[in-house]
């Protein structure tokens, strides 16, 4: 028989389970009723037959009674369940109306001593015998109970027609599972296939070659993916070698394939943790593009594209992105079902498809072995009962098309089956040749669909939920589990467990069960700091999850026009569908989720009106979740006419007002729109709420406090949130000296968790206040922000000891691992008790301008591995670092400095000298400086008080002040400052823990000598360093001192103004990329690089083309030169012989480049407003793109346009100017 006639059985057969006796025992106990001895009679008898009617129904001709009487089953249970909520509804508003009651009489106290409450005026009355009289209800809630109850009972009549046995294991449901059974992931017979790929992945393409493609290709099922990950975790694992690709990529392509989503999912992956993106401002293709280019301009990558499908367009768009930035060696691998979508790819790529690995079967014995590693774990059976049972294992695994899913997921539902049987001496070899029997003939699901079957009821409704995702996306764990307790999937064993944990509990069932895999894709997303576990369905788990929900859930995408029965549940619709399809969801009055996605909407006209107008004309009052989203396609967001957009775009649901306040079940309202959003009062009236989040809300309803179920919020600024005390996610909190808005409203939000910001500190006016909001008992925080409001600049006339006081008072939550203070305004670092600092591992200061001095850190901050120190303006003296730091960064802490005892022994001839070089370099430095550059810095100087803490007596210059003036007063400060440094009386060093990886060095004081002693230290794992804005270096270390640092990759220098010698830079063995910016004093005939290097910025720098001349840099393959002196007007680079890119922007004094046919790799050359250049001569074949702009004598004397097609050409070479 075919599949599709047995799905009603495998889709409703979860609630043939004991959640209708947890139900029934629920609602029971709402009424008061004891129900006791019904329960236990329906636990010993119904429970068994419910299970063993489902299993019976599968192969019977009574199969569609069965499955009618699910149905019946399935809709007593939702409106029990629904009476059951509305109850609890009642309870909560009551509650809340009591609540507002109090308020009112606390405020009016002469008219609460008259007031008599109305729960007195109104007496329930008592029939006699005690029975109370039930409200409508209470009546409605037992009558939907006794239904339940009484479909549930048809069960034995059932069973005694298909004739079945009660099975006794059915009574309790089965939420144990030993995860020491489950075997360690394994690949079986690939490893061939997976040998060549990376052969062909390492192989060198030839020059001027287009990006190569390698596709997998095989049917669904046979395991592409797999492969594809199988390689992708081997290079990843080699990505600490720099030896072959930097960054490693893995997207979804999917279906609906948009070039958009794709280059957005590819900025996330080449990003990194210390560099986290916010994409909300990359609203057109041309930013995308610019990001794209900035994270992977001269790196060679590798991109995994999975699951790729033909489309008419698009893949242009995304070559050519990709293929102007990239180092020659990037290459592309994907999984596919046909070779067509490859070759349609590569036709875009402009290549034919360098190899395809048609994926097979697995072998026979291969697959066979696969299903054994699953069935029968080595964990739990030993060899000979392994080699004993082989015969039954390989008759069963021949039913499975030599399907990897299907061998995994039937072998994992039949290994506790064995172990169980195993453990009570039963028959294995007869469990197993049952299963043997049973025929999975003429369709491949049918053996996922047994396995789903036998998975747990509870299990069951979670995992088929995920069909309402698209096809490949990944989700979070909680952003899954919250939409799981929204439908009321997770039921608790534990009456204390938190409902999240438990839904966790469920996530990591399905994970090992592989109905839901761990995703590939990492995300860093701006300013996130915990990167949570992605997770997603595999492609044929997702149509065995369509299939299960076929009849009640139903999702929409693209131009696809997809039935939407009236008994459907869940409906996920694009916006612009919502009206052509607004009859039929009018029908849907039981519908649970409703998810309104923006995707790809392109019209210019209000259609956030339209949205809300649609919605207007729908009845849904038993939703659960409601998702709308409003994202205008890119290539219509007009960022410049940001008045209309905000107006074309904005969803106002004021209109709403009575749509939203029936929806009395809703657990889930989230709203996102790319303009302003604005919410009825009705909101405030939805008491089952759990999440709430809106993003760019202009305003919000005023009593929003009455949602005491809340537990996620993101709007903030709700006045008396405090009585919200089941908030679990609250990312920010704004103190105001207004009643309502108070930092004691904290005081018993105690399951806060995750990350809290706690913004505008200067509004609190006591100590008292911050004890009272009782941090020390929120123990789930991990993340804390502390943010203090107050101007930058400026004299500060706060009281600096009540800041202290009040962070004092704030005394931290047990758990942080991240501490963040910003604008703290207190001269001492509060030093909290080591247990409240030991676990932190990331401590940032910003703002921070009074601070002057902290204390030891190694004994505080023992596991911290991330320190920042930004805009400390006074801070003066840094003792210890944190014995395992890794990232260490300091920025803009003018009077922090670094020396070292033979600094301070310098004779006054000495220091008198280095004055006079300071002096003399100066010129150099001011002729190639911007007027308006060197005032803002006189003004920046003068302002933050570089004069001992003291404030200048002098008058800031005016910004026409003359440039003489301007320096001699700068010269004047340097040198009174530099006299300052070397009068200390102390030294202070800068002593680096060996577990360093990352420095960054800006706007502090640190000599030539301390910063040498600084790198002379055991730093095995430095990697990057970062120099800027350091006017006392004057050279970089010796080749001794720099030689050691043996792992050290990326070395930039920016405006160290007084630089003269790069020291040793040519002894770094591991050095790839090199910054130097506002260096001008270079001496270049001493400036010797290293060999190893690949990537070389200059800007703002003197004769770069002499330092490029005496350097052997055989690996360089990018080059950028902008605003910088040469020595010569004619520029040549024969030596560079792997140079991939080369930009040369706004170098006034270069007038010719030539013989640039050496640069036999060279592949995209960039000139830029260089306004003397007038020729360009032999350019290389290689060259795939020439950009000139800006530069006149070039363009009008050597540039030609051809008369047919109207392309600009140079040499023979098409020219852009963008």
């Amino acid at each position: 028989m075919p599949v599709l006639e047995s799905i009603g059985v495998a889709a409703l057969g979860w609630v043939a389970s004991p959640l209708v006796k947890m139900l029934l025992d629920e609602g029971f106990a709402s009424l008061g009723i004891n129900a006791d001895k019904k329960l236990e009679e329906m636990e010993r008898n119904v429970l068994p037959v419910l299970k063993s009617v489902i299993e019976k129904a599968e192969d019977s001709p009574h199969r569609r009674k069965v499955e009618g009487w699910l149905q019946r089953l399935k809709d007593a249970y939702d409106g029990a369940e629904d009476a059951l909520d509305l109850l609890n509804y009642d309870r909560l508003k009551r509650k809340a109306a009591g609540a507002a009651r109090s308020s009112k009489r606390r405020s009016n106290p002469v008219r609460s001593f008259f007031h008599i409450p109305k729960h007195v005026k109104w007496v329930i009355p008592v029939l006699k015998g005690g029975r109370d009289i039930l409200s409508p209800q209470k009546i409605k809630l037992k009558r939907s109970l006794n239904k339940l109850e009484k479909i549930a009972g048809e069960a034995e009549k059932l069973r005694t027609l298909l004739g079945a046995q009660p099975d006794q294991t059915a009574a309790v449901p089965d939420r144990s599972r030993e995860t020491t059974s489950l075997p360690p992931p394994k690949v079986f017979g690939r490893d061939k296939n997976r040998e060549e790929i990376i052969r062909l992945l390492k192989t060198e393409p030839a020059a001027g070659a287009p990006i190569p493609i390698i596709a997998i290709v095989g049917r669904p099922g046979v395991g592409k993916t797999t492969l594809a990950q199988y390689v992708f975790d081997q290079l990843k694992g080699e990505l600490g070698d720099k030896q072959h690709f930097d960054p490693i990529m893995w997207v979804y392509a999917s279906r609906n394939f948009s070039a958009s989503e794709i280059m957005k999912e590819i900025i996330l992956q080449a990003s990194t943790a210390s560099e986290p993106q916010d994409l909300g401002n990359l609203n057109s293709l041309q930013a995308l593009q610019l990001k794209i280019s900035e994270k992977i301009n001269a790196k060679k990558f590798l991109l995994v594209i999975d699951d790729v499908w033909c489309h008419e367009n698009d893949w242009d768009t995304l070559f050519i992105c990709l293929s102007k930035c990239c180092l020659p060696g990037s290459k592309i691998l994907v999984t596919s079902q046909t070779d067509d979508a490859p070759t349609k790819i590569g036709a875009a790529n402009g290549a034919a498809v360098e190899y395809i690995c048609r994926l097979e079967d697995l072998a026979e014995n291969d697959f066979v072995d696969l299903f054994i590693h699953y069935a029968l774990p080595s964990g739990k059976f030993d060899s000979h009962l392994r080699e004993e049972l082989k015969e039954e294992c390989k008759t069963i695994a021949e039913k499975l098309y030599k399907d990897p899913t299907a061998a995994k997921m039937v072998g994992d539902t039949i290994a506790p089956q064995l172990a169980r049987r195993l453990g009570s001496q039963g028959n294995l070899h007869a469990y197993l040749r049952k299963i043997a029997d049973k025929d999975w003939s003429g369709d491949r699901t049918k053996a996922l669909m047994w396995s789903y079957q036998h998975l747990p009821a509870h299990l069951q409704r979670c995992f088929s939920y995920c069909s309402l995702y698209p096809r490949g996306h990944t989700f979070e764990a909680l952003e899954l589990v919250q939409l799981w307790m929204a439908q009321g999937f997770i039921k608790p064993d534990d009456p204390n467990e938190r409902v999240e944990d438990a839904g966790d509990g469920y996530l990591n069932e399905l994970v090992p069960r592989f109905y839901i895999q761990h995703s590939t894709i990492v995300h860093y997303f701006f300013e996130s700091e915990n990167h949570g576990s992605y997770y997603t369905l595999h492609e044929l788990l997702y149509d065995l999850a369509e299939k299960v929900t076929r009849n009640y859930c139903v999702r929409i995408e693209g131009n696809r026009q997809s039935e939407i029965p009236s008994t459907i549940r869940h409906l996920c619709i694009p916006a612009n569908k919502l009206n052509e399809n607004k009859e039929e969801i009018c029908k849907l009055e039981k519908l649970r989720t409703l998810i309104v996605t923006g995707e790809r909407i392109n019209s210019k006209g209000d259609v956030a009106t339209g949205i809300s107008n649609s919605l207007k004309q729908f009845s849904l009052k038993k939703l659960r979740v409601l998702v709308l989203g409003l994202n205008l396609e890119d290539s219509e967001l007009n960022l410049e006419d940001s008045e209309l957009n905000l107006k074309d775009s904005e969803l106002n649901l004021e209109n709403l007002a009575k749509f939203i306040s029936e929806m009395k079940h809703l657990r889930i309202l989230q709203v996102s729109s790319t303009g302003k959003c604005v919410l009825p009062e009705s909101v405030s009236t939805l008491y089952q709420l759990q999440v709430l989040e809106v993003k760019n809300a202009s305003s919000l309803p005023k009593f929003l406090n009455n949602l005491v179920s809340l537990r996620y919020l993101q709007p903030s600024g709700i006045a008396e949130i405090g009585k919200l005390t089941s908030l679990q996610g609250l990312e920010n909190f704004l103190v105001k000296r207004k009643e309502g808005y108070e930092l004691e409203q904290l005081q018993n939000l105690n399951e806060l968790r995750g990350r809290l910001c706690i913004d505008n500190l200067e509004n609190v006016e006591s100590k008292d206040s911050a004890i009272a909001a009782n941090l020390k008992e929120k123990k789930h925080l991990d993340t804390l922000r502390l943010e203090w409001r107050k101007p930058r600049y400026g004299k500060d006339n706060v009281n600096s000891n009540l800041d202290a006081e009040i962070l004092a008072g704030l005394q931290l939550p047990p758990n942080l691992t991240g501490l963040h203070l910003d604008g703290y305004r207190g001269q001492s670092w509060l030093s909290w008790p080591e247990n409240q600092t030991s676990n932190i591992q990331k401590l940032a200061l910003r703002r921070c301008q009074m601070l002057q001095e902290l204390p030891p850190m190694d004994q505080l901050y023992p596991c911290c591995r991330s320190l920042e120190l930004l805009h400390l303006y006074r801070l003066e003296a840094l003792h210890t670092l944190p014995p395992i730091l890794e990232n260490f960064t300091i920025i803009c802490a003018p009077f922090l400095t670094f020396v070292t005892n033979e600094d301070l022994q310098l004779s006054q001839d000495d220091k008198r000298s280095v004055r006079e070089v300071m002096r003399n370099r100066t010129q150099e430095w001011f002729r190639h400086q911007y007027k308006d550059e060197l005032v803002f810095r006189e003004v920046r100087n003068y302002i933050e008080g570089r004069m001992n803490g003291r404030e200048c007596s002098n008058i800031a210059p005016a910004a026409d002040a003359d440039i003489a003036a301007v320096w001699g007063r700068w010269l004047e400060t340097h040198e009174r400052k530099t006299e300052l440094i070397y009068s200390r009386q102390n030294e202070a060093k800068l002593l680096l823990p060996s577990t360093i990886t990352m420095v960054w060095l800006e706007g502090c004081n640190i000599t030539d000598d301390a910063f040498s002693v600084c790198l002379q230290q055991n730093l095995p794992f430095l990697t990057k360093l970062f120099l800027e804005d350091l006017e006392m270096i004057t050279r970089l270390p010796s080749a001794d001192v720099l030689a050691n640092l043996k792992s050290l990759q990326t070395l930039s220098l920016t405006d160290c103004w007084a630089l003269t010698s790069l020291g040793g830079i040519g002894s770094l063995p591991c050095l790839t990329d090199l910054i130097l910016s506002g260096c001008p004093c270079l001496d270049s005939e001493t400036a010797f690089l290293s060999s190893s290097l690949q990537s070389i910025h200059f800007q703002s720098c003197a004769v770069v083309d002499v330092i490029l001349a005496n350097a052997d840099l055989p690996r360089l393959s990018e080059l950028w030169i902008d605003q910088c002196h040469m020595r010569t007007a004619s520029l040549q680079f024969g030596n560079l012989r792997s140079l991939h890119s080369l930009s040369i922007w706004d170098c006034s004094g270069v007038s010719s480049l030539v013989d640039l046919q050496e640069l036999r790799s060279l592949e995209f050359l960039f000139l830029r407003n260089c306004s003397k250049l007038q020729s360009v001569t032999n350019l290389p074949g290689s060259l795939k793109s020439f950009v000139i702009h800006g530069c006149p004598l070039l363009e009008e004397g050597s540039v030609n346009t051809d008369p047919i097609s109207g392309v600009r050409m140079l040499g023979g070479i098409s020219v852009d100017d963008n």
